[in-house]
């Protein structure tokens, strides 16, 4: 399996000239290449013959343990980690799932012949018969995560942290932030967690102190979740939300050559549970979708993000002003306006039409004040406020290059 990368790369370097679509179904091609990989091992073998002890929880069940503790990995009964050699630690509190509890009752009932067919006595009534029935009953249960256990070691894949810096790391970091629907923060995560997405808070909570790689890698992981998991009522399996996620931090990364496998491939193996890949195959629409969106929008935001550092405070400070007076120029009503006056409508890069205040809710597309901004390269028809602020930017530079020049010739003179 290959090495973590350990050193720093220029993130805008790609690994050839091949088209976007072209790059992401090659890595995608190759997660399941390392993931089955992975699968072949003897520790994995080992590993899915732990795992069948455990309990399978419902869709339902699994939103109630996310809700409850955001963070959890594996979840048990008390007396299931018991018999594993386990125990939980003293003051832990549960998490609270439902749990299936058929009981029989009897009941009469008609008696029929082999056929199905009711029975009939002499006078053409029904023949009873009292007969055992077993009734579906549901019940509170509790359960507990691994990490509130302690005792037996469990057989564990090496998934290893990721280790290296990663050039603009902090352009980077403020990019997935912008992209990200749901605030990012960083704590020191009791439980081993590299980052969770928290349900109800609607946060990413992200692991503090880790490698610039890991950092990222994780980040990137967590903001699907919040932006393809979010709704509770989505039918969609813990299994399948895993692989999305990281099969699309994985592809996203590797896109700018950075090599997550050492610990991607096993991640996703683990919750790859059909020796056919099938649950990762379903997924890689999904990935390479989501991937592609992020790409576009990480690419289109670094050059604005780099951009503005190369200006001098007092250009920041002019641009910021000419952006507050931009912002007041349209209000909502004069947007709505000019779409009912005939202009067409703006459209992001998969061609969804916005709606009338400019809002699809893709990823790249930010809102100041009342004025629609797009990144560059979006598509929209009308130059927008990002167009206009770059135009005024320009302006800016060239008008203090022209002070500068005069003060230097005036200098000269005297």
């Amino acid at each position: 399996m290959p090495e973590a990368v350990t050193e720093k790369k220029s993130f805008d370097q790609k690994a050839d000239f091949k088209s976007r679509e072209d790059r992401l179904k090659e890595l995608t091609d190759q997660l399941e290449v390392g993931v089955k990989s992975v699968r072949n091992s003897a520790e994995f073998k080992n590993l899915l013959a732990t795992m069948a002890k455990f309990p399978h929880y419902s869709v339902n069940n699994c939103i109630l343990i996310a809700m409850q503790k955001p963070d959890a990995t594996l979840c048990q009964s008390y007396t299931g980690w018991k018999n594993m050699g386990r125990y939980v630690k003293k003051g832990e509190r549960g998490i609270r799932v439902i749990a299936p509890a058929p009981y029989k009752i009897e009941k009469e009932v008609d008696k029929v012949d082999a056929n199905g067919k009711v029975i009939l006595d002499k006078d053409g009534e029904p023949v009873k018969e009292t007969r055992e029935i077993n009734v579906m009953s549901y019940k509170a249960e509790t359960t507990f995560d691994v990490s509130q256990t302690e005792g037996k070691e469990l057989p564990q894949l090496a998934i290893n942290e990721l280790k290296g810096d990663v050039n603009k790391f902090t352009i980077l970091m403020d990019i997935i932030k912008d992209i990200s629907p749901v605030p990012i923060g960083f704590e020191d995560i009791k439980t081993g967690a590299k980052g969770y997405y928290h349900v109800q808070d609607k946060r990413i909570a992200i692991q503090e102190g880790m490698s610039d790689l890991q950092t990222l890698k994780t980040c990137l992981h967590e903001v699907v979740h919040a932006k393809l998991h979010a709704d509770p009522g989505k039918e969609i399996s813990k299994n399948r939300k895993e692989i999305e996620a990281e099969g699309t931090a994985a592809v996203v990364l590797n896109f700018f050559g950075y090599d997550t496998s050492s610990y991607s491939f096993p991640y996703l193996a683990s919750y790859s549970t059909d020796e056919s890949l099938k649950e990762l195959k379903s997924a890689l629409g999904t990935i390479r979708s989501t991937s592609s969106m992020i790409i576009k929008s990480v690419e289109d935001m670094m050059i604005d993000k780099e951009k503005t550092q190369e200006m001098s405070p007092e250009q920041g400070a002019l641009l910021e002003q000419y952006a507050k007076e931009q912002a007041g120029v349209k209000s909502k009503e004069g947007i709505e306006k000019s779409h009912h006056e005939g202009d067409a409508p703006l459209k992001n890069i998969d061609g969804v039409v916005a709606d009338k205040s400019g809002i699809t809710g893709n990823v790249g597309r930010k809102i100041l004040g009342t004025v629609r901004i797009l990144p560059d390269g979006w598509g929209g028809v009308k130059q927008s406020l990002l167009d206009n602020l770059n135009i005024r930017k320009d302006q800016i530079k060239n008008e203090t290059a022209e002070k500068t020049a005069g003060k230097e010739k005036e200098v000269v003179t005297k």
